[in-house]
């Protein structure tokens, strides 16, 4: 799949949900602390859009393979480019791996980032890995 180095604002992003506190199952719903940013305040996520599950879950295995510690993959956080955009904040595709993209435009503030991470958490769509 070739994508633009531009994120179409009709696009689907995906967080992969590596911690069990980052959604409810019960609920079906994502939590905000999985849209929370690291320290760098660059949030990761991936360019799904258009892809089958499974080809959804290879990526999600690999990402987590890359990780420094031992993570379990339990799904995905799928939220549309628009709605991360609505909260202003800028989508960076990146090269490597391939369909990265990290979220940045983070304020420095915890409680604005939480903030922000409620709204994007509403919003997105919980896919659990079976």
């Amino acid at each position: 799949m070739v994508l633009l180095n531009k994120v179409s604002p009709d696009e689907s992003l995906g967080r992969f949900l590596t911690q069990s506190k980052h959604f409810a199952r019960i609920k079906n719903e994502v939590k905000p602390k999985a849209f929370m940013p690291p320290i760098n305040l660059r949030l990761s996520v991936s360019r799904i859009h258009g892809l089958a599950l499974e080809e959804i879950w290879d990526i999600g295995l690999a990402v987590i393979l890359d990780m420094r510690e031992q993570k379990t993959l339990y799904g995905v956080a799928d939220i549309k480019a628009k709605t991360v955009e609505k909260e202003k904040l800028t989508i960076l595709p990146d090269k490597l791996p391939s369909l990265h993209a990290n979220v940045v435009g983070w304020p420095e503030d915890v409680a604005e980032q939480m903030s922000i991470a409620q709204e994007l958490a509403a919003e997105a769509k919980l896919i659990l890995k079976a």
